[in-house]
């Protein structure tokens, strides 16, 4: 006799995996290192990066939903509706719940917006695992280095012609089809994180410049760490270091960011691909 297949165990499996998995990639996306830091390293765990974490993650919340829709809509839609008539018709009993389950769930709403305790302390507790990934010696000259062409590297970064940089790397065993390739698309056919590459082209020079320029001048990011300024406002460092406000955009302005005196460096690092601390070192510097 064939076995009938039933279509609410399979939505049920679902159901579990589609969790599971969710719990496994958010919390891998939790701890993994900000992007400048995974892109530049090659960073990956199991195998896959970080966007192929962050893609899988988004294809299992979306098939979370559709199951769960899935679940309500076609198999219990008799049960739910039925659910729904009689309360209509009968009233509403389970009012507190409600009311409780609501009350939760704005709590969390806002107080994960408004970065109210104990969420804003969730969240730092992401920050600080995702920056435990970044070592100084590690940095990524600029943002998305990693996209730099070796034309855009050589004429526009070393100073150096794109035939010195291709015989370089290919005297250091580094495979390359042409100058048009990226260091990113150079690093994956070799095997090897573009700060490999980085490291053959400019051996033994700083990595990360205060002006945002490719491996030439400036400090660094020092040892900082960002002297505590990642929540505070333009308006708060203004006042604690004793300067105008209008100085300190026009500090970062100079260095190609925009800011506002509300703005947050965590929310203007953020915006500009950076970790606070670059931003804090470049108004101290000043």
């Amino acid at each position: 006799m064939k076995k009938r297949f039933h279509y609410r165990s399979l939505v049920s499996f679902l159901l579990f995996f589609s969790i599971v998995l969710l719990l496994i990639t958010g919390t891998i996306i939790f701890i993994s290192p900000p992007g400048r830091v995974a892109h530049w390293q090659h960073w990956t765990l199991l195998g896959f990066d970080k966007d192929q974490w962050q893609a899988q993650h988004t294809m299992f919340s979306y098939l979370f939903v559709i199951i769960s829709g899935f679940h309500i809509f076609s198999l219990n839609w008799r049960n739910f509706w039925s659910y729904v008539k009689l309360k209509s018709n009968v009233g509403f009993r389970k009012k507190k719940e409600f009311f409780v389950a609501t009350v939760l769930i704005l709590l969390v709403f806002f107080g994960t917006s408004f970065e109210m305790p104990p969420f804003s302390s969730f969240s730092d507790l992401g920050e600080t695992l995702k920056n435990s990934w970044e070592e100084e010696q590690n940095q990524a000259p600029m943002p998305h280095t990693e996209d730099f062409t070796l034309n855009e590297v050589s004429t526009k970064y070393l100073d150096i012609d794109v035939e010195e940089v291709v015989k370089k790397l290919e005297a250091n065993g580094i495979m390359l089809s042409d100058e048009s390739q990226t260091l990113k698309d150079i690093a994956v056919e070799n095997g090897i994180s573009p700060a490999r590459i980085y490291s053959i082209l400019v051996p033994g020079s700083p990595q990360r410049s205060g002006r945002g320029e490719f491996g030439r001048g400036g400090s660094g990011r020092g040892n900082s760490g960002g002297g505590g300024y990642g929540r505070m406002t333009i308006e708060d460092i203004a006042a604690d270091l004793n300067v105008d406000t209008d100085e300190i955009i026009r500090i970062l302005k100079q260095n190609n960011i925009e800011a506002k005196p509300k703005q947050t460096i965590r929310d203007i690092a953020e915006e500009n691909d950076l970790h606070p601390s670059e931003i804090s070192n470049m108004i101290r510097e000043h």
